[in-house]
């Protein structure tokens, strides 16, 4: 029995489908089984467990019978704590094999740039110290992570803004994450292995303003905006402190070059290439495609960024 922790998020779902569509029995620790995401795992075959990482109990019942777990879950102050429990909890159960989602690599270490790559860590040591038998995976930016940054501007204004500065970026299709682990979950070569998982090359946001123009037809611009701006954008929209704070050191991180490597994992464990950020755009055009908004809205929208930008370029030159 495999436990999928985090199987209605974007990893864990895909996880738990490639899982069950090669006749593995696959578990699911759900908070809240009468939602609809839950409702899709079991009509998929995934047996429920209802749990919560905080709740010790129902982490050792979800637990029972299980001898490989998959651990992702939501970035929390308490992430390090609460995947904690879930790891006792393995060793409780005497489980075989830990396959953890974690950071990007640069940002995974104990005196590492961001909170949340430090608290990656943590737990990372705390597998590792354990001595069970693990894998950990350090994607990079999921592409799917542009349907909520993104799409919401480009669709209503044609732009796209970012602290990312010209930094090249392997972003990576979350679905090729999951491959990758599943992959790992169903084969015994993989112990005690910490594989980067990229897309096939790095861009600039630049070429991604291209890219998404290309996908929708429409005129896509990109506008770079400091991280201290964005932050303050997150900030008025209620954002709290900590995610702000997490979202601009990951900012500064890419913008050196964090995001810039590129790897072979996604080819070498799954046997097909990752999925490009062309084929990305091409099959989820529909969100980032304007719809219903003035030409005169989306000009002034456009000439405000366009100023923003241009004093933020002033402010650094300073």
């Amino acid at each position: 029995m495999i436990l999928v922790i985090g199987a209605t998020g974007k990893i864990g779902g895909e996880v738990a489908r490639l899982l069950v569509s090669t006749g593995r029995p696959v578990r699911a620790l759900v908070r809240d089984p009468s939602k609809a995401a839950a409702h899709a795992l079991a009509r998929q075959g995934v047996e429920p467990a209802t749990g919560d990482l905080g709740d010790a109990a129902s982490l050792d019942a979800a637990m029972q019978g299980v001898d490989r777990v998959f651990l992702v879950s939501a970035q929390d102050l308490r992430q390090a704590e609460l995947q904690g429990n879930a790891v006792d909890a393995a060793l409780r159960a005497t489980v075989g094999h830990i396959v953890k989602v974690s950071g990007i690599a640069p940002s995974v270490s104990p005196g590492g740039p961001a909170e949340i790559g430090r608290q990656h860590w943590q737990t990372e040591h705390r597998i590792e110290e354990s001595g069970v038998p693990f894998t950990f995976l350090r994607p990079g930016f999921f592409m799917q992570n542009l349907l909520e940054t993104a799409a919401p501007m480009v669709s209503k204004l044609g732009l796209l803004a970012a602290p990312m500065g010209g930094a090249p970026i392997a972003m990576v299709d979350a679905r090729d994450i999951a491959a990758v682990a599943a992959e790992v979950l169903t084969g015994d070569s993989h112990h005690d292995r910490v594989y980067d998982v990229t897309g096939p090359r790095a861009f600039g946001y630049e070429e991604l303003a291209a890219v998404l123009a290309h996908a929708t037809g429409q005129r896509v611009r990109y506008v770079s905006m400091p991280p201290g701006f964005a932050a303050n954008v997150l900030r008025r929209q209620g954002k709290p402190d900590w995610y702000v704070e997490h979202l601009v050191e990951m900012a500064e991180l890419f913008r050196a070059g964090a995001g810039a490597t590129v790897s072979t994992t996604v080819r070498d464990l799954t046997g097909r290439p990752p999925r490009t950020i062309e084929s990305f755009a091409a099959e989820h055009a529909r969100p980032f495609t304007q719809e219903g908004v003035p030409q005169l809205l989306h000009t002034a929208a456009r000439f405000g960024l366009t100023m923003v930008g241009r004093a933020a370029s002033v402010l650094r030159a300073r």
